[in-house]
This record gives structure tokens, sequence and C-alpha cells, in this order.
């Protein structure tokens, strides 16, 4: 299938990656491009109407068949990734004698692709599959259940949403309509419960403060798997620095690059910074933007298609250039340089968390963003003395607690007890 596009669940864009599948023995594996769903095309409206089918037949199989012998846990997304992915390699570390975890895969191509990585995986398009989900005693999502909605009113599955970012963008309630109906969401901090239950209409009941299970290798600073460095071949004395813009959401006409610059000439300026510090400029485009590769002396290109492990890639990073992506919540975890491109935000509906939760500097043109940087390769601790309290602020408000780097065990230990006090859900 070619690249295509999708609305389903509300507003939600929904995006299925066949690329970077979790090896669990060397780390992320590069699988192929990206793959898009467009509702205007019949093939892929299928793939949706077989799912809702195998879905009614697993629901009338779940009281027709016994429990399997050990729990199942299903993992539903576009791909195996942020918050899934610690969950997943959290359960395979602790809890493998506990649960059996799969991770369910819509996209026909992905499903082997991850299969064959060493991947616990269940298909949408085969019916032992699907009967299978049926029988889970939970299912975690990070974005929806496209046309598997029926299990929430039919059966006893625990269904739980762990999201995929802290947001800045603004959301409604219709956003989170079917997640509203699950049995627990989970989230970063009580800052975030207020903003779920209050902006998003969520029982108070239903939402837990239990950490974002992504950022826990990024609490703890982990070692990375995959070494950006050799694969974009940046010498090694080089600092890092990430230009990561989010996609044009609910702007149509949005630019990728800012303050009326062309990519031309803001890359350009970039680029003799970075030549002049001994630095190298990464660009990252979203799933959902393309940006050229043109090619400069100091910039190298990790577009998500092709560098899926965001916490990964932002391990090797020493300075954030973002405007309004949940990238910059990820990153605060590291407590390194960030600076926040002054641009209009591209959000319908306004924020979540507002402008006041830019913990970084803020740039309004392109000579203050490439003086920004000239100052922080000079000398990082100019940075760190500046913004270190405003750091500590944000980051106690949006993680709360959670930064002991062990929210996926937090996480997985809640649902055990969830399971084990209805056994209905076994």
């Amino acid at each position: 299938m070619d690249n295509r596009t999708l609305r389903l669940d509300g507003d939600q864009r929904t995006v299925l990656c066949a690329f970077s599948a979790l090896d669990v023995r060397t780390g992320y594996t590069h699988l192929g491009p990206c793959m898009k769903i467009d509702k205007r095309n019949i093939s892929h409206w299928l793939l949706l109407l077989r799912q809702g089918f195998f879905t009614l037949l697993a629901i009338f199989s779940r009281y027709l068949t016994s429990a399997p012998e050990k729990p199942v846990i299903v993992l539903y997304g576009h791909q195996l990734s942020g918050n899934l992915k610690a969950l997943y390699e959290e359960w395979n570390r602790h809890y493998k004698n506990e649960w059996d975890c799969f991770f369910l895969s819509l996209d026909p191509t992905y499903g082997p692709q991850l299969a064959s990585a060493g991947i616990n995986v269940l298909r949408c398009g085969k019916l032992a599959d699907m009967l299978s989900v049926g029988r889970a005693s939970a299912m975690i999502t990070d974005h929806g259940l496209h046309a598997m909605s029926p299990l929430i009113r039919f059966t006893t599955i625990c269904f739980i949403d762990v999201w995929h970012g802290i947001p800045y963008k603004g959301f409604t309630q219709q956003n989170f309509r079917v997640q509203r109906t699950y049995s627990e969401t989970w989230v970063s901090s009580p800052l975030l419960e207020k903003i779920y239950v209050n902006q998003f209409g969520f029982s108070a009941e239903r939402v837990k403060a239990l950490g974002y299970a992504r950022t826990d290798k990024l609490f703890r600073r982990d070692f990375p798997s995959t070494d950006v460095r050799a694969h974009l071949q940046i010498p090694a004395k080089h600092k890092i620095i990430l230009y990561a813009p989010t996609w044009q959401q609910d702007d149509n006409g949005r630019e990728l690059f800012p303050f009326g610059e062309s990519q031309d000439t803001f890359l350009e300026a970039l680029n003799t910074v970075c030549a002049t510090q001994g630095a190298t400029l990464l660009v990252r485009s979203h799933l959902n933007a393309r940006i050229s590769q043109k090619t400069y002396t100091h910039i190298a290109y990790c577009s998500m298609q092709d560098f899926a492990d965001t916490e990964d890639l932002l391990l090797q990073t020493d300075i954030l250039i973002c405007d309004w992506s949940s990238i910059a919540f990820d990153f605060l975890a590291l407590d390194r340089p960030t600076l926040f491109l002054d641009v209009s935000p591209p959000f319908r509906n306004g924020f979540s968390l507002g402008p006041e939760y830019r913990f970084g500097k803020i740039a309004k043109r392109l000579s203050t963003t490439c003086s920004f940087l000239q100052e922080v390769l000079n000398n990082e601790d100019v940075y760190s003395n500046e913004q270190n309290e405003i750091h500590r602020r944000i980051k106690s408000a949006v993680y709360g607690e959670n930064t002991d780097g062990n929210a996926a065990r937090r996480q997985l230990e809640h649902l055990c007890e969830l399971i084990r006090s209805d056994p209905n859900k076994a």
C-alpha cells in the first residue's frame, strides 16, 4: 500500500508505520517506509471492515471458549514505540511468567516484520489472532481502537489508554470519546489528571498519575541502543542539535520553518553556526510531514520514519530546537538546553498546556536563534544558570513525583492488581 491518510476516532489522525520494530536482543531494526491509511481508498476501509467483523466473532468466542492458561495483555497502536514499547520491554524483562503480551497490528505488512524481529505479534487480519484478542485480560492503547470499540461494551476486558505525548495541543472531549469509556487512563502527573478530568471530560476515578513509561530511559540516562552518530557519520566531538518542529496540525498552510524563512535560509544560517562551533544539526520531520533533504556540510536528516525511537535520539541530543511539539516534554527529562521558536500554534482548540509551560529560551527571529546556539555551544553553563529553576518547576508540574525512571514497572504492577482484583478479566 502506498502513502495515504485516514481520520478515525474523532479528530485523531491514524498513521500506521511499517518500520522500526523492536528486537529485544539488538534494539530497533529499520523495516521499511511509513504507510498511512486513506479514507478515500476502499481497500483501507476493507481492513477496518474485516477488523470489525473479526471483533464481533471474538466477542462471541470469548463466552464460548475457556480462558488461556496465562492472562493475555494486548498492546495496540500505530507502531510499537513510545509508551507501548516501554511497557513491552518491561514485560519482557520482568513479567513474562505472569502474562503473555502481544502487540496487535492492523497493518498487514508491519505485523510480519515485527514477528521476524522477535516480537510477539497478533494481526487484525487473522481470525485466530483476533479470537485471542477477544480472550485478553487487558488491552493498552496509545491512540484508539478503530473498529474494535464493541469490545469495550460487550466484554470484561480492562481497557487502558497511555496516549503518545504530553500535549501543548488543545483537545476536546470529542477527541477522547472512546478513551473516556476505558477502564483507566494513565497520565504523567496530578496536573495532567486535572486536565483530563476538567478539560477532556474523563471520570476522576479512571485517571491515574502513574508516570510516562516512554521517558523512563531519559530519567535514568540509559545508554542508547542505536548509535545515531555512527549511523549518520557525525564526528565524535560534535555537539548534536535537534530541530524537531511539529507538523501542520489544524493549520493547513503552516510552514515547517519559522519566522517567514524558507528552508534554505533557515538551514543555511544554522549550518553556518554549526560550522563555526563544531556541531551538527539534525532535522527531524514528523510522520505527517516531509522535509526535503538538501545537502549541507553540518546538517543531517533523521525523520521519524528512519528513527522511530524518539527517546533513543533524545538521549544523544545536546540541544533541542522545537515549537509546539510534545517532544519538548520528553526532552525536559534530560534537563538540557532547549530553544522554543515563538511561532503561531497550529491548534484549532487552543492549548492543553499553554505557552507558560515553555521551559527554555524563546526566540522570535532567526538572529536570536543563531545567537542562542552560539552562546550555548560556547558555554552550556550560561543556559543552566538561567533556566535551572524553570526546568525544575515545569518538570515538577508535568511529571509530579514520577521522575524515578520506573513508570513502566509501576504501571504493570498496577495492572497486576487490577487483573487480580477482578477474576472476570482473567
